[in-house]
């Protein structure tokens, strides 16, 4: 039998590596060390960018969660991996920071992960995946409940590529004299911009925010308010939650792609999506119920269940309990139990991890 022409072998292993799945790191790593022709393609930047394209969603590699200061928290794992091999460490020490800073994750997208540090106050934007970091100060207005939110300031960026890129921070707090601002600082200019302001009768949350199309979405007062920011027009409004006495909820996307909201209730998942009528007033109306008895096979019938985040573009949306925290992918119904210890906020960590970015290199192959 006639051996296959080099060309026709090259496009079956390049078409070969395209499909390995990059929710697992270590299945790259692991192919580019079969030979070095392998390893050739899977540190060739060209190859690698098609591979982000062709799989669009970075993965969700984990998930961050706080502790608090009162703790040692050199000796608490903060990253949780979702992945068979982590490529960070479980403390998650960010650079640049020593004893006594402590620090508490506000936000996590487009790879880029801002910390609230303390002891001294600052603000971190941290990439874990490349190492690059940035440490710069609040806003000069400080107040009791703040949150914060990071997003690439590329325009038409598809945020599969934007490592290294200008980014923004939005910075949310809420004042004494019910009022809310919010301000916005560029990676580029190094600057805060001027406040938006509005008269807000609720606190903000130190939550994740959620990024729709180009607004923001911050939940207040354990659920009973939204604040929404509008990136382009600097402006700050208010939104009521879905209209009911439900317990503490989380915001997420819809199945629209539009403004989500999510509670339990009766060992249920309520999902509702907020849309605009007929008549132009905007309304919440529930989407889909999903059932969590078949979780409660797996321990106490009685467990309680909480949620604890959503992975914005992967739709996936996070729930605890005292068995551990578990994911349920909305489009598929898949669920997957992350960890044993149950967490009451998680910061979900989404980013291509492959070796044209990563800190990380893979060694060379043995010989052919």
């Amino acid at each position: 039998m006639a051996a296959a022409a080099p060309e026709l072998v090259d496009d079956m292993t390049y078409e070969i590596l395209l499909h390995i799945p990059p929710d697992d790191p270590a299945s790259l790593v692991r192919a580019s060390l079969v030979c070095k022709r392998w390893r050739q393609l899977l540190t060739d930047p060209a190859f690698l960018r098609r591979y982000r394209a062709f799989h669009r969603t970075p993965p969700m590699l984990g998930f961050i969660h706080n502790v608090d200061h009162s703790s040692n928290s050199s000796y608490i794992h903060r990253f949780v991996a979702t992945t068979s091999l982590s490529p960070f460490y479980p403390d998650f020490p960010p650079p640049s920071i020593e004893f006594p800073t402590y620090w508490w994750a506000l936000d996590c997208r487009h790879g880029l992960l801002l910390l609230q540090l303390f002891n001294p106050i600052d603000l971190m934007v941290w990439d874990p995946t490349t190492g690059d970091h940035r440490i710069f100060p609040q806003p000069p207005y400080l107040d009791l409940y703040c949150t914060g939110a990071v997003l690439c300031a590329t325009r038409g960026c598809r945020h599969v590529d934007c490592h290294g890129g200008p980014y923004l921070v939005v910075f949310v707090a809420t004042g004494e004299d019910d009022h809310s601002w919010a301000c916005v600082y560029s990676s580029e200019t190094g600057e805060w911009s001027s406040q938006a302001s509005i008269a807000f009768d609720s606190y903000v949350e130190m939550l994740p925010g959620l990024l729709v199309q180009d607004t923001l979405y911050f939940r207040c007062e354990r659920g009973k308010r939204i604040l929404r920011y509008d990136i382009g027009k600097h402006e700050l409004s208010e939104i009521d939650p879905p209209p009911l006495g439900h317990e503490v909820g989380i915001l997420m996307e819809s199945g629209y792609g539009g403004l989500g909201f999510a509670t339990v209730e009766d060992c249920s998942i309520l999902l509702w999506s907020r849309y605009v009528g007929d008549d132009g007033i905007e309304e919440w109306k529930k989407s889909w119920v999903i059932g969590l008895d078949f979780l409660n096979l797996v321990g106490n019938p009685s467990l309680s269940w909480e949620l604890a985040g959503f992975a914005e573009g992967a739709h996936t949306i996070f729930i605890s309990s005292e068995i551990g925290v578990f994911t349920i992918e909305l489009k598929s119904g898949q669920v997957k139990k992350l960890c044993k210890e149950g967490y009451y906020t998680v910061v979900p960590y989404m980013s291509f991890y492959t070796s044209d970015i990563a800190i990380w290199r893979p060694e060379e192959p043995a010989e052919d």
